[in-house]
């Protein structure tokens, strides 16, 4: 496997990850919170968010508004984001293998994670405008930047595969 198909595919990884962790972000702001035992609380991450941005009372409601205004359009979201991440690994893992399943279930999640990113470019698009100037530029702060774990993962296994003959 090429560098850049490694590249592609961690890169590739780290959105779904942002995907479904925006997602259910979101979509526990809209759906109210889950039930018992220890979970991920997307509360949390709000607040959190919401202080870093130095938010007012009336700014956390309407961003929250936002959310509910598309929570079927996030739940769905989640749930064909992880059906279809379900059913790559299972074509993945499936013996012998079949290549062109392989293919099709990675499209379909590249069209699911397409859906994903839509959504989230219209929900970022209705709350930029809650926001000022300086929380704006906090928020951009606050995004990861294009290069990260993704493009180390891919230059350490190009350094791993290149030495793999030498003893270390």
């Amino acid at each position: 496997m090429s560098v850049q198909a490694l590249r592609k595919s961690a890169f590739a990884t780290v959105a779904a990850g942002l995907i479904l962790a925006g997602g259910v972000w979101a979509g526990h702001m809209a759906a109210g919170p889950l039930s018992g035992g220890r979970h991920l609380s997307v509360q949390r991450m709000f607040n959190r968010i919401a202080n870093r941005l130095d938010l007012s009372d009336s700014q956390r409601e309407q961003v929250k508004g936002v959310l509910r205004s598309h929570k079927d359009a996030i739940v769905g979201q989640l749930q064909a984001s992880r059906k279809a991440r379900q059913e790559l690994r299972i074509a993945i893992s499936t013996t012998p293998i079949d290549e062109g399943s392989i293919r099709a279930k990675a499209a379909a999640l590249g069209q699911v994670e397409g859906d994903g990113g839509v959504l989230r470019a219209q929900i970022r698009s209705e709350i930029l405008p809650i926001l000022n100037d300086e929380q704006k530029q906090k928020l951009e702060a606050l995004h990861p930047p294009l290069q990260g774990p993704g493009d180390r993962l891919a230059a350490s296994f190009g350094e791993f595969l290149s030495n793999a003959g030498a003893t270390q």
